[in-house]
């Protein structure tokens, strides 16, 4: 029996309304409708009175409501009670630390309340992130999306802007957006080649058929905002770099571009382990 076809009659039930029940539950009303007549046909009974006020529960539908409860309780109760054996408990999550520091930091608590035991391995790229998954060192990732392994599941956590650092003094602070034109006549700061934003600036000035003037590359963001407080240049950094920058010395404006972001996924090669962790700390 789908359990999930259990829930839908339930609320169906206690809403007296296939269409509230269907708005209740994010599905179609069609669909809803096959998993009442998929539930009906199991059992070879009628489960509803149908009719233009909504629907009530028949003699067999009344059987079935005070039976599903008692049902979903006790697989709920023996779910609460196989979590301390279960190995899927203890996970290793992959990340790099300025998306940890934003994402998962806040995600923590959630999944200890769920009894997880959550150890976050830290890595300065996103390549190294994705390679301890495959390689089986992790059970996730939460790290920016990126083309890897075609048996890597990923789901969206968040989409983020990229941002001009600059100084405060710098003539580009005073407005509020900053064009990839105006940001192709700066001298710029930015990561070591294989760096993913860089990689992503790089795409977009080939587009436009302009060139980026690289001065300095560098390993670490907190040596690229060193070589941009001290005036050599301005940098572009993801929103949760930018997010963690409690220095008065710098202001940061949106690269106003269609293609001037990024997407924070958590990645799994199970995709229900998953979705799981992406609904618990989304």
């Amino acid at each position: 029996m789908n359990t999930d076809f259990l829930v839908s009659f339930m609320e169906t039930a206690r809403l007296k309304s296939i269409a509230k029940a269907s708005e209740a539950l994010h599905i179609s009303h069609t669909a809803l409708s096959k998993q009442l007549r998929s539930l009906e046909k199991q059992y070879d009974v009628q489960l509803f009175v149908r009719s233009s006020q909504g629907v009530e529960l028949t003699g067999a539908g009344k059987v079935m409501y005070d039976a599903s409860i008692r049902l979903l309780d006790q697989l709920s109760a023996l779910e609460d009670g196989l979590k301390p054996f279960k190995v899927w408990s203890r996970i290793k999550i992959a990340s790099v630390p300025d998306i940890a520091t934003r994402y998962l930091m806040s995600g923590l608590p959630k999944l200890q309340e769920q009894g997880y035991e959550v150890e976050i391995v830290y890595r300065q790229s996103t390549k190294e992130a994705y390679k301890l998954l495959i390689d089986g060192e992790v059970d996730l990732a939460v790290a920016e999306r990126v083309s890897t392994h075609p048996s890597i599941w990923s789901g969206e956590l968040q989409k983020e802007m990229f941002y001009v650092v600059m100084p405060k003094e710098h003539p580009l602070s005073r407005q509020m957006e900053i064009t990839l034109m105006e940001l192709s006549k700066q001298p710029l700061i930015l990561y070591h080649e294989g760096c993913t934003i860089r990689a992503a600036l790089t795409q977009m000035f080939e587009a436009h058929k302009t060139s980026m003037q690289i001065i300095t590359e560098v390993g670490f963001s907190e040596v690229i905002l060193g070589y941009v407080g001290n005036g050599s240049g301005v940098t572009v950094l993801p929103e949760a770099l930018v997010s963690q920058m409690y220095s008065d010395r710098f202001v940061y404006r949106p690269l106003n571009h269609p293609d001037a972001h990024r997407t924070i996924a958590v990645a799994s090669m199970n995709q229900a382990k998953g979705q799981r962790i992406l609904r618990l700390i989304g």
